[in-house]
């Protein structure tokens, strides 16, 4: 275990191994009942959208935001929650979390951006996708993506929609299938509020509807191989006074440590290695 966990004695406990083995064979797993403050996240979150409003969610795609133009019409957004609330940061470190990713991942972890997405009655749904470059040499995971459950979530206001052990696959989704709506291994998971799921972002997946409005606020939080850029460019988007601040272990996964490498890119996604290739100007197909 790296020298920075040893000081803050952050060990991987058994039942994190035990979940490690589920990830791999799956691509997924769940903690159904989280210890994490919900309800507060969720006032803040709350606060942060009336707050923000149309302008939630533009961090890392600036050069596209126009005065009263949501980022998504169909969903409210926030991003580059790290910089808004110093609560957010107990999520770096919150040994439920840590536990799965030290398990799946080892001391090569590095967290890349906290954001929250909200579906509005009616939209939400999703063609199967992936968020991550596909797997070409290795069937390793390099990319996770963490789900944190502010809202219970199940068919009436969508709940999320996974095709297991297809993370192990080689290629984009439609070098696999024509057929992205729907597939005969899918599963959909319901699951309670303060569940925190972990995907492996190359994991076929995707949202559904939010038939009836009800409430469906999701914190994402995207961690990479340290080797990898971060989605959202800490060192560029946390603010400097607050990056002072933070203990060694933030620091480190948060990839601002004095050896940690220095990445250029604001942000890096799936999808725009996914629109070059394709030569297409979309990426996701979903209801807004």
């Amino acid at each position: 275990m790296n020298i920075v966990f040893e000081k803050q004695h952050i060990k991987i406990n058994p039942e994190a191994e035990s979940q490690k083995k589920f990830f791999d064979k799956n691509g997924y797993c769940v903690i159904e009942k989280s210890k994490l403050p919900v309800e507060k996240f969720a006032e803040i979150i709350d606060s942060l959208l009336e707050k923000e409003a149309w302008r939630g969610g533009w961090e890392g795609k600036e050069e596209y935001m126009k005065y009263g133009k949501n980022f998504q019409p169909g969903a409210y957004r926030l991003g580059n929650l790290f910089n808004k609330n110093d609560l957010f940061f107990d999520l770096i470190t919150n040994e439920e979390i840590l536990n799965v990713v030290l398990a799946i991942l080892g001391d090569d972890a590095k967290i890349g951006a906290l954001d929250m997405r909200e579906p509005k009655k009616g939209t939400g749904q999703q063609d199967l996708h992936i968020d991550w470059i596909p797997k070409k040499e290795s069937d390793a995971t390099e990319n996770i993506v963490i789900m944190i459950f502010l809202d219970d979530a199940d068919e009436n206001n969508g709940h999320l929609r996974v095709v297991p052990k297809t993370h192990k696959l080689k290629g984009w989704i439609e070098e696999n299938t024509k057929e992205k709506t729907k597939h005969k291994d899918e599963i959909f998971l319901d699951v309670k509020k303060s569940s925190i799921v972990f995907m492996d972002a190359n994991l076929w997946h995707s949202g559904t509807t939010n038939k009836t409005g009800q409430r469906r606020r999701v914190l994402f939080m995207d961690v990479r191989r340290r080797d990898i850029p971060q989605l959202l460019n800490q060192r560029i988007y946390l603010d400097e006074l607050i990056q002072k601040k933070l203990t060694d272990v933030q620091k480190y996964l948060l990839g601002l440590g004095e050896n940690d490498s220095v990445f250029e890119d604001r942000v890096f996604t799936a999808g725009n290695v996914y629109r070059k290739e394709f030569k297409t100007n979309s990426f996701v197909k979903m209801e807004d």
